[in-house]
């Protein structure tokens, strides 16, 4: 089955959703989550039934009678938790929210409160059986930050959007695409040390290997958390 990113979009939220409230979801909650008129979400809903990744119910609205007006509902499928399981195996999302805002908070204009969260991160990635997501946002952020600060950054800063703003980047190929760009970036850099420039090529290779084996939400996660990434970090480069 081939689903767009909207698509994918829109089952992944709905399975967040419905694993929070462990109850059928209103599709108006979806489309505020979302960000999308009720009709949208909708729509979209009815057209994600027919491929079987959703289906929908009748209750009674709170507070009525069982005469009272119902209303439509709908809920993850088995198959959609399938298609889409990998998020939810080791990676509880609400913790994974938590990290990613810390993370977030240590990119700093200061230098010394950078290079705290730098050694942090690379004192924190473990070499075996690396919890996916949380590991690769961590590689692509520590060796951001370590690129930033050389030749490498500049040409990061130039070319960067051009690879997150495109469609594609929310997906597999997209990801791999912005390993292979710091890879090679990484490898032209000649100011990092050889040992230390060894253990960065080791970690984006295996970002890389991670990546090449993700379900699609779990690409869909990545890629927007990265994209949340590179603008907290370019905003705040002189030559951004």
């Amino acid at each position: 089955m081939k689903l767009t990113h909207r698509q994918e979009t829109f089952v992944l939220n709905l399975l967040d959703l419905y694993r929070d409230m462990n109850a059928p979801i209103h599709y108006s909650t979806l489309a505020e989550r979302v960000g999308v008129s009720p009709s949208t979400a909708y729509d979209m809903l009815r057209s994600l039934e027919e491929k079987g990744l959703v289906t929908s119910d009748y209750r009674i609205e709170a507070g009525k009678s069982a005469a009272g007006r119902s209303e439509i509902v709908f809920r993850p499928t088995e198959l959609a938790d399938s298609w889409f399981g990998a998020l939810h195996i080791g990676t509880n999302l609400k913790d994974w929210e938590n990290t990613k805002s810390q993370i977030l908070a240590g990119i700093h204009p200061a230098e010394i409160r950078e290079r705290k969260l730098v050694d942090t991160l690379f004192a924190h990635l473990p070499k075996d059986a690396p919890e996916t997501l949380r590991y690769c946002f961590e590689v692509i952020t520590l060796l951001v930050l370590q690129l930033k600060k050389n030749s490498g950054g500049r040409l990061l800063g130039k070319h960067i959007s051009q690879i997150i703003s495109r469609k594609e980047f929310l997906s597999r190929p997209g990801l791999l695409l912005l390993g292979g760009f710091v890879l090679g970036l990484l490898a032209n850099d000649h100011s990092i040390v050889l040992e230390m420039n060894q253990l960065f090529l080791e970690h984006i290779q295996q970002y890389q290997n991670l990546v090449m084996n993700m379900e699609p939400g779990l690409c869909i996660l990545l890629a927007h958390s990265i994209r949340e990434m590179f603008a907290q970090v370019f905003k705040k480069m002189p030559y951004a």
